[in-house]
């Protein structure tokens, strides 16, 4: 069944192959990504509660500028962490929804969404995850751990 049939000039070069190509599935997490869209790797969530605050959030920077990057369509290194509020970076529910999922899968703990798109920057997100995943006492600690039955408050 033909919804809209567009006449084509036959001097286009069009290669519909090469298109979806470009858009094929490069495995777990990658349905509708560009082929050259780079993995994020999220760190060992026990790797981080072994390591000190400073490099547990060194660590999840460079994580959570990595998946700003896949669901915003930047270079990790292009986004300011520091001074724009999620909103501005380009995060709105949608995306939002995406990192959220992406985060609490990698990481195994609950993230509010809510909190996620209200942040003052993504800097804050981190200090929140940095809070959540070490072994030092946090105010962000309330937050529960992925199968631990208690409430969510998250980052």
């Amino acid at each position: 069944m033909t919804l809209l049939a567009i006449p084509v000039p036959a001097d286009w070069d069009l290669d519909l192959q090469d298109l979806a190509d470009d858009y094929a599935d490069d495995g777990p997490g990658a349905a509708g990504a560009l082929a050259s869209e780079p993995d994020v790797v999220a760190p060992d969530p026990a790797a981080l509660a072994a390591v000190g605050p400073d490099e547990r959030t060194a660590l999840l920077d460079a994580y959570v500028r990595g998946e700003l990057g896949r669901v915003l369509h930047v270079a990790p290194g292009s986004i300011d962490v520091a001074g724009r509020t999620m909103n501005s970076l380009g995060v709105g529910s949608i995306n939002g929804l995406e990192l959220q999922a992406r985060m609490e899968a990698a990481l195994g703990i609950v993230i509010d969404l809510q909190r996620l798109l209200r942040a003052n920057s993504a800097a804050e997100l981190i200090d929140c995850l940095a809070g959540q995943l070490g072994p030092e006492d946090s105010p962000h600690k309330s937050a529960a751990r992925r199968g631990t039955g208690t409430p969510a408050a998250a980052a």
